[in-house]
């Protein structure tokens, strides 16, 4: 099963973007949720901006697992395919050539990127955010950036990997 490297090195980019438009130039957005903290200060280190792209890039990695349901039954045979199995080979073949195109849209990709965020990261935000005494706006605020980051990256994924 082959991939689209270049497609995850450009959707790792898309949860820095958001970032930086939600925490860093973040007025309009603070004041739909009227939030009265400070804008946060950008102060730019290329150790900072790598450390953030690598973290990026390993949640798109993690990401793949869960949207793309075809690498769930490549992963099935991988022992066997390393191992040189034909008829391992041969099975995922037949499979991906029917099946390899099934559930591969932008859409499906923003389903599983709700469900991930409302799953995975909502329960951290929501466990983080009473242990600092963060109000209800400020979790909502928090949760949803998860929850557009998440769909977007994941529809991207779907759709171009």
């Amino acid at each position: 099963m082959k991939l689209n490297l270049i497609n995850y090195a450009l959707i790792s980019v898309l949860p820095l973007l958001i970032g930086y438009f939600w925490y860093i130039r973040n007025k309009v957005i603070a004041g739909v949720f009227k939030l009265d903290h400070e804008v946060m200060s950008l102060t730019p280190s290329i150790g900072k901006v790598v450390w953030l792209y690598l973290s990026s890039l390993a949640l798109c990695f993690g990401f793949v697992n869960l949207v793309i349901h075809q690498v769930g039954f490549y992963e099935l045979f991988f022992t066997d395919i390393m191992m040189g199995s034909e008829e391992a080979v041969q099975i995922t073949q037949d499979f991906l050539s029917k099946y390899g195109d099934k559930h591969r849209h932008f859409m499906h990709g923003v389903f599983h990127g709700a469900i991930l965020s409302v799953f995975l990261a909502l329960p951290f935000i929501s466990l983080f955010g009473f242990l600092q005494k963060l109000s209800t706006k400020e979790l909502f605020y928090h949760s949803s950036y998860w929850l557009i980051t998440c769909m977007l990256t994941c529809g991207l994924i779907a759709e171009f990997v």
